[in-house]
Protein backbone atom coordinates (compact mmCIF):
# COMPACT_ATOMS: atom_id res chain seq x y z
CA UNK A 1 0.00 0.00 0.00
CA UNK A 2 1.47 3.85 -0.79
CA UNK A 3 1.19 6.28 1.93
CA UNK A 4 0.44 9.77 1.04
CA UNK A 5 0.65 13.20 2.27
CA UNK A 6 -2.78 14.71 3.59
CA UNK A 7 -3.02 18.76 3.72
CA UNK A 8 -6.44 18.59 4.89
CA UNK A 9 -4.72 16.77 8.08
CA UNK A 10 -1.93 18.97 8.39
CA UNK A 11 0.31 16.76 6.04
CA UNK A 12 -0.18 13.85 7.93
CA UNK A 13 0.56 10.62 6.02
CA UNK A 14 -1.85 8.04 5.64
CA UNK A 15 -2.02 4.82 4.30
CA UNK A 16 -3.75 4.85 0.84
CA UNK A 17 -5.66 1.42 1.27
CA UNK A 18 -7.62 1.57 -1.97
CA UNK A 19 -6.09 3.08 -5.22
CA UNK A 20 -8.23 5.34 -7.41
CA UNK A 21 -9.88 3.50 -9.81
CA UNK A 22 -8.11 4.05 -13.41
CA UNK A 23 -10.69 3.10 -15.58
CA UNK A 24 -13.60 5.90 -13.74
CA UNK A 25 -12.04 9.08 -14.36
CA UNK A 26 -14.81 9.90 -11.16
CA UNK A 27 -12.33 8.12 -8.84
CA UNK A 28 -9.21 10.10 -9.36
CA UNK A 29 -10.94 13.95 -9.53
CA UNK A 30 -12.20 12.33 -6.14
CA UNK A 31 -8.76 11.61 -4.76
CA UNK A 32 -7.67 14.87 -6.26
CA UNK A 33 -10.13 16.93 -5.16
CA UNK A 34 -10.11 15.97 -1.50
CA UNK A 35 -6.19 16.31 -1.95
CA UNK A 36 -6.80 19.91 -2.88
CA UNK A 37 -8.39 20.58 0.79
CA UNK A 38 -6.53 22.41 3.10
CA UNK A 39 -6.64 22.99 7.22
CA UNK A 40 -8.52 25.75 6.65
CA UNK A 41 -11.53 23.12 5.21
CA UNK A 42 -10.96 20.91 7.93
CA UNK A 43 -11.42 23.76 10.66
CA UNK A 44 -14.77 24.58 8.54
CA UNK A 45 -15.81 20.96 8.82
CA UNK A 46 -15.30 20.99 12.58
CA UNK A 47 -18.88 21.31 13.83
CA UNK A 48 -19.36 17.89 12.70
CA UNK A 49 -17.02 16.40 14.61
CA UNK A 50 -17.29 18.75 17.48
CA UNK A 51 -21.10 17.50 17.56
CA UNK A 52 -20.45 13.71 17.49
CA UNK A 53 -17.57 13.93 20.33
CA UNK A 54 -20.37 15.96 21.75
CA UNK A 55 -23.42 13.19 21.28
CA UNK A 56 -21.09 10.74 22.76
CA UNK A 57 -19.86 13.02 25.89
CA UNK A 58 -23.34 13.42 26.92
CA UNK A 59 -24.44 9.88 25.75
CA UNK A 60 -21.83 8.39 28.57
CA UNK A 61 -22.96 10.82 31.35
CA UNK A 62 -20.00 13.21 30.69
CA UNK A 63 -17.50 11.41 32.18
CA UNK A 64 -14.48 12.59 34.03
CA UNK A 65 -11.86 10.02 33.00
CA UNK A 66 -12.80 10.89 29.52
CA UNK A 67 -12.06 15.00 30.34
CA UNK A 68 -8.68 13.69 32.15
CA UNK A 69 -7.69 11.76 29.32
CA UNK A 70 -7.95 14.14 26.36
CA UNK A 71 -8.85 17.43 27.60
CA UNK A 72 -12.22 19.72 27.19
CA UNK A 73 -12.09 20.85 23.38
CA UNK A 74 -12.27 24.87 24.22
CA UNK A 75 -13.87 25.85 20.63
CA UNK A 76 -14.90 23.01 17.64
CA UNK A 77 -11.80 23.92 15.95
CA UNK A 78 -9.68 22.44 19.22
CA UNK A 79 -11.72 18.98 18.63
CA UNK A 80 -8.71 17.96 15.40
CA UNK A 81 -6.52 17.69 18.31
CA UNK A 82 -8.16 14.30 19.30
CA UNK A 83 -8.05 13.30 15.82
CA UNK A 84 -5.52 10.73 14.31
CA UNK A 85 -6.30 10.42 10.25
CA UNK A 86 -5.84 6.31 9.21
CA UNK A 87 -6.38 4.67 5.74
CA UNK A 88 -8.04 6.32 3.19
CA UNK A 89 -10.10 4.79 0.74
CA UNK A 90 -12.43 5.22 -2.30
CA UNK A 91 -15.81 3.96 -2.86
CA UNK A 92 -18.16 4.33 -5.66
CA UNK A 93 -21.79 4.82 -4.50
CA UNK A 94 -24.15 2.25 -4.40
CA UNK A 95 -27.12 1.64 -7.04
CA UNK A 96 -28.11 4.71 -8.55
CA UNK A 97 -25.55 7.28 -6.39
CA UNK A 98 -22.71 7.93 -8.83
CA UNK A 99 -20.27 9.82 -6.74
CA UNK A 100 -16.94 8.77 -5.09
CA UNK A 101 -16.00 8.71 -1.62
CA UNK A 102 -12.91 9.54 0.18
CA UNK A 103 -13.38 7.72 3.45
CA UNK A 104 -11.03 7.67 6.33
CA UNK A 105 -11.27 5.52 9.16
CA UNK A 106 -9.83 7.64 12.14
CA UNK A 107 -8.91 6.89 15.76
CA UNK A 108 -10.62 9.45 18.42
CA UNK A 109 -9.58 9.81 21.93
CA UNK A 110 -13.43 10.00 23.28
CA UNK A 111 -14.11 6.15 21.44
CA UNK A 112 -10.89 4.40 21.54
CA UNK A 113 -13.09 1.24 20.46
CA UNK A 114 -14.91 1.96 17.74
CA UNK A 115 -13.09 5.43 16.15
CA UNK A 116 -14.48 7.72 13.90
CA UNK A 117 -15.40 7.25 9.93
CA UNK A 118 -15.05 10.85 7.89
CA UNK A 119 -16.42 10.86 4.86
CA UNK A 120 -16.22 13.21 1.88
CA UNK A 121 -18.44 12.68 -1.12
CA UNK A 122 -16.64 13.63 -4.56
CA UNK A 123 -13.57 14.31 -2.23
CA UNK A 124 -14.71 17.71 -1.34
CA UNK A 125 -17.77 17.81 0.98
CA UNK A 126 -17.80 16.04 4.56
CA UNK A 127 -20.62 14.24 4.19
CA UNK A 128 -20.46 11.57 6.81
CA UNK A 129 -19.24 11.29 10.21
CA UNK A 130 -20.12 9.20 12.93
CA UNK A 131 -19.34 5.49 14.25
CA UNK A 132 -17.64 3.27 11.61
CA UNK A 133 -20.30 1.45 10.25
CA UNK A 134 -19.34 1.01 6.34
CA UNK A 135 -22.01 3.41 5.09
CA UNK A 136 -20.92 5.93 3.05
CA UNK A 137 -24.06 8.13 3.45
CA UNK A 138 -26.59 8.76 6.51
CA UNK A 139 -29.37 8.09 4.02
CA UNK A 140 -28.08 4.56 2.83
CA UNK A 141 -27.18 3.71 6.57
CA UNK A 142 -30.89 4.56 7.92
CA UNK A 143 -32.82 3.73 4.79
CA UNK A 144 -33.63 7.22 5.00
CA UNK A 145 -34.12 9.71 1.91
CA UNK A 146 -34.61 12.63 4.66
CA UNK A 147 -30.84 12.27 5.93
CA UNK A 148 -29.73 12.78 2.37
CA UNK A 149 -28.08 16.22 3.98
CA UNK A 150 -27.17 14.77 7.30
CA UNK A 151 -23.47 14.70 8.24
CA UNK A 152 -23.58 13.38 11.83
CA UNK A 153 -26.36 11.53 13.17
CA UNK A 154 -26.66 11.99 16.68
CA UNK A 155 -28.60 9.85 19.07
CA UNK A 156 -29.76 13.10 20.66
CA UNK A 157 -31.07 15.39 17.87
CA UNK A 158 -29.59 18.41 19.47
CA UNK A 159 -26.26 17.71 18.08
CA UNK A 160 -27.28 16.16 14.68
CA UNK A 161 -25.33 18.27 11.85
CA UNK A 162 -26.59 18.73 8.18
CA UNK A 163 -24.47 20.22 4.91
CA UNK A 164 -25.33 23.78 4.65
CA UNK A 165 -26.01 23.57 0.94
CA UNK A 166 -26.68 20.23 0.03
CA UNK A 167 -23.44 19.79 -3.07
CA UNK A 168 -21.89 22.67 -1.41
CA UNK A 169 -19.15 23.11 1.02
Amino acid sequence: MATIVVPYFDDAEVELAQEADRDDAKSIVALNAFLALTSADREADSRHVFACYKDYYAETGEPEWLDEEMGVPASPVEIWNSIRPGPLTLRKGWGDDDNWYVVIEAECAWDAEDGIMLVWRNGTTLSKVGPYNGHLTNANAYGDETLRDVVYKARNAEYMTRIVELGSR
